[in-house]
């Protein structure tokens, strides 16, 4: 389910925000930066899911999944922001 979920929800979302910042995500730095994008987000919220699970105990395999995809969602959308942000100021 995840690597469905990274690279095509994953990688539409974050198309998406790239694009709301004026970011081509078909230009070739950007197609360099997206699997970065994608790679890192997947760990983070491998890493929150953790330590969440840690404070709040189990959760059933549905709950782990659905959390997991709104934390890597969130992630997404953190570092597609800061990409962009980054590519504006050069």
């Amino acid at each position: 389910m995840r690597l469905w979920s990274k690279w095509k929800k994953g990688g539409a979302l974050l198309a998406d925000v790239l694009q709301r910042h004026g970011i081509d995500p078909k230009a070739a730095a950007a197609r360099e930066s997206f699997k970065q994008i994608l790679d890192d987000a997947e760990g983070a919220a491998d890493a929150r899911l953790e330590r969440e699970r840690q404070d709040a105990g189990a959760l059933s395999r549905e709950e782990r999944n659905t959390r997991w995809e709104m934390l890597f969602f969130e992630e997404i959308r953190a570092r597609a922001k800061a990409h962009a942000a980054e590519v504006k100021r050069r």
